[in-house]
Protein backbone atom coordinates (compact mmCIF):
# COMPACT_ATOMS: atom_id res chain seq x y z
CA UNK A 1 0.00 0.00 0.00
CA UNK A 2 2.77 2.44 0.96
CA UNK A 3 4.70 1.58 -2.19
CA UNK A 4 1.59 2.14 -4.32
CA UNK A 5 1.06 5.59 -2.80
CA UNK A 6 4.73 6.45 -3.22
CA UNK A 7 4.67 5.33 -6.86
CA UNK A 8 1.50 7.32 -7.55
CA UNK A 9 2.98 10.40 -5.86
CA UNK A 10 6.18 10.20 -7.89
CA UNK A 11 4.25 9.67 -11.12
CA UNK A 12 2.04 12.69 -10.48
CA UNK A 13 5.04 14.79 -9.50
CA UNK A 14 6.75 13.93 -12.80
CA UNK A 15 3.64 14.77 -14.79
CA UNK A 16 3.06 18.12 -13.10
CA UNK A 17 6.68 19.21 -13.07
CA UNK A 18 7.32 18.44 -16.73
CA UNK A 19 8.02 21.53 -18.76
CA UNK A 20 5.04 22.99 -20.54
CA UNK A 21 7.40 24.18 -23.24
CA UNK A 22 7.95 21.76 -26.04
CA UNK A 23 11.05 23.20 -27.67
CA UNK A 24 13.84 25.14 -26.07
CA UNK A 25 14.30 28.74 -27.12
CA UNK A 26 17.10 28.80 -29.68
CA UNK A 27 16.06 25.45 -31.16
CA UNK A 28 16.06 25.16 -34.96
CA UNK A 29 12.54 24.64 -36.24
CA UNK A 30 11.57 21.76 -38.49
CA UNK A 31 9.86 22.57 -41.76
CA UNK A 32 6.30 21.38 -42.37
CA UNK A 33 3.78 21.74 -45.17
CA UNK A 34 0.04 22.02 -44.52
CA UNK A 35 -3.01 22.97 -46.58
CA UNK A 36 -4.77 26.24 -45.89
CA UNK A 37 -8.54 26.74 -45.98
CA UNK A 38 -8.46 27.26 -49.76
CA UNK A 39 -6.52 24.00 -50.30
CA UNK A 40 -3.18 25.67 -51.09
CA UNK A 41 -0.06 24.01 -49.65
CA UNK A 42 1.91 26.29 -47.34
CA UNK A 43 5.33 25.49 -45.87
CA UNK A 44 7.02 27.11 -42.93
CA UNK A 45 10.07 27.43 -45.20
CA UNK A 46 8.03 29.77 -47.44
CA UNK A 47 8.61 32.45 -44.81
CA UNK A 48 12.38 32.08 -44.43
CA UNK A 49 13.90 35.45 -43.53
CA UNK A 50 10.73 36.64 -41.75
CA UNK A 51 9.64 36.47 -38.15
CA UNK A 52 6.77 33.98 -37.91
CA UNK A 53 4.14 33.73 -35.19
CA UNK A 54 2.83 30.17 -35.17
CA UNK A 55 -0.35 29.71 -33.15
CA UNK A 56 -1.74 26.20 -32.57
CA UNK A 57 -5.47 26.29 -31.79
CA UNK A 58 -8.88 24.61 -32.13
CA UNK A 59 -12.45 25.92 -32.29
CA UNK A 60 -13.50 23.70 -29.35
CA UNK A 61 -10.82 25.24 -27.09
CA UNK A 62 -12.22 28.15 -24.97
CA UNK A 63 -8.84 29.90 -24.42
CA UNK A 64 -8.15 29.56 -28.16
CA UNK A 65 -11.46 31.18 -29.05
CA UNK A 66 -10.79 33.87 -26.45
CA UNK A 67 -7.48 34.93 -27.98
CA UNK A 68 -8.61 34.83 -31.62
CA UNK A 69 -9.74 38.50 -31.75
CA UNK A 70 -6.25 39.46 -30.52
CA UNK A 71 -4.62 37.29 -33.18
CA UNK A 72 -6.86 38.81 -35.83
CA UNK A 73 -5.57 42.25 -34.82
CA UNK A 74 -1.98 40.93 -34.82
CA UNK A 75 -2.54 39.61 -38.34
CA UNK A 76 -3.85 43.00 -39.50
CA UNK A 77 -0.81 44.75 -37.99
CA UNK A 78 1.59 42.30 -39.69
CA UNK A 79 -0.11 42.68 -43.07
CA UNK A 80 0.20 46.45 -42.76
CA UNK A 81 3.83 46.56 -41.55
CA UNK A 82 5.09 43.41 -43.36
CA UNK A 83 7.40 42.90 -40.32
CA UNK A 84 6.22 39.37 -39.58
CA UNK A 85 3.61 36.79 -40.52
CA UNK A 86 0.98 34.95 -38.50
CA UNK A 87 0.14 31.32 -39.24
CA UNK A 88 -2.87 30.01 -37.30
CA UNK A 89 -2.44 26.22 -37.25
CA UNK A 90 -5.73 24.50 -36.54
CA UNK A 91 -5.66 21.04 -35.00
CA UNK A 92 -8.05 19.51 -37.57
CA UNK A 93 -8.56 15.91 -36.49
CA UNK A 94 -11.54 15.22 -38.79
CA UNK A 95 -13.88 14.34 -35.93
CA UNK A 96 -14.01 16.92 -33.16
CA UNK A 97 -12.45 19.53 -35.47
CA UNK A 98 -13.24 19.54 -39.19
CA UNK A 99 -12.38 21.83 -42.07
CA UNK A 100 -16.08 22.76 -42.31
CA UNK A 101 -16.19 23.80 -38.62
CA UNK A 102 -13.00 25.82 -39.00
CA UNK A 103 -14.22 27.59 -42.16
CA UNK A 104 -17.53 28.40 -40.47
CA UNK A 105 -15.80 29.75 -37.34
CA UNK A 106 -13.40 31.95 -39.34
CA UNK A 107 -16.19 33.23 -41.63
CA UNK A 108 -18.70 33.87 -38.83
CA UNK A 109 -16.16 35.92 -36.90
CA UNK A 110 -14.83 37.68 -40.02
CA UNK A 111 -11.23 36.76 -39.24
CA UNK A 112 -8.69 37.36 -41.99
CA UNK A 113 -5.73 35.39 -40.67
CA UNK A 114 -4.01 32.65 -42.65
CA UNK A 115 -5.35 29.36 -41.26
CA UNK A 116 -3.50 26.11 -41.87
CA UNK A 117 -5.07 22.70 -41.24
CA UNK A 118 -2.92 20.19 -39.35
CA UNK A 119 -5.01 17.16 -40.32
CA UNK A 120 -2.32 14.61 -39.45
CA UNK A 121 -0.75 16.38 -36.47
CA UNK A 122 2.57 16.77 -38.32
CA UNK A 123 3.18 20.40 -37.38
CA UNK A 124 2.05 19.82 -33.80
CA UNK A 125 4.43 16.87 -33.59
CA UNK A 126 7.31 18.87 -35.07
CA UNK A 127 6.81 21.51 -32.36
CA UNK A 128 5.94 18.94 -29.68
CA UNK A 129 2.71 20.81 -28.89
CA UNK A 130 1.31 19.56 -25.59
CA UNK A 131 -1.37 22.13 -24.81
CA UNK A 132 -3.75 24.40 -26.69
CA UNK A 133 -3.38 27.16 -27.39
CA UNK A 134 0.39 27.19 -27.93
CA UNK A 135 2.19 30.01 -29.68
CA UNK A 136 5.74 30.00 -31.02
CA UNK A 137 7.74 33.01 -32.16
CA UNK A 138 10.25 32.01 -34.83
CA UNK A 139 13.01 34.45 -35.75
CA UNK A 140 14.15 35.22 -39.29
CA UNK A 141 16.79 32.48 -39.03
CA UNK A 142 14.20 29.79 -38.28
CA UNK A 143 15.01 29.52 -34.58
CA UNK A 144 12.45 29.48 -31.76
CA UNK A 145 12.86 32.80 -29.98
CA UNK A 146 9.88 32.52 -27.67
CA UNK A 147 6.80 30.52 -26.84
CA UNK A 148 3.58 30.88 -24.93
CA UNK A 149 1.30 28.20 -23.54
CA UNK A 150 -2.29 29.23 -22.92
CA UNK A 151 -4.22 32.29 -24.00
CA UNK A 152 -2.26 35.45 -24.70
CA UNK A 153 -2.66 39.07 -25.74
CA UNK A 154 -1.60 41.19 -28.67
CA UNK A 155 0.67 43.20 -26.38
CA UNK A 156 2.58 40.12 -25.25
CA UNK A 157 2.95 38.67 -28.75
CA UNK A 158 4.04 42.00 -30.26
CA UNK A 159 6.68 42.43 -27.54
CA UNK A 160 8.04 38.95 -28.27
CA UNK A 161 8.05 39.63 -32.02
CA UNK A 162 9.96 42.86 -31.40
CA UNK A 163 12.53 40.90 -29.36
CA UNK A 164 12.85 38.32 -32.17
CA UNK A 165 13.90 40.91 -34.78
Amino acid sequence: MVLSILFLSLTLMCIFTASAYALENGAKTANFTLSDLSGKNVSLADFKGKVVVLNFWATWCPPCRGEMPEFNEIDKAFKKSKDAVLLAVNMTDGARETKKKVKSFISKNKYGMHVLLDTEGKAAEAFDVRYLPSTFIIDANGMVSGQLVGGTTMETVMKMVSEAK
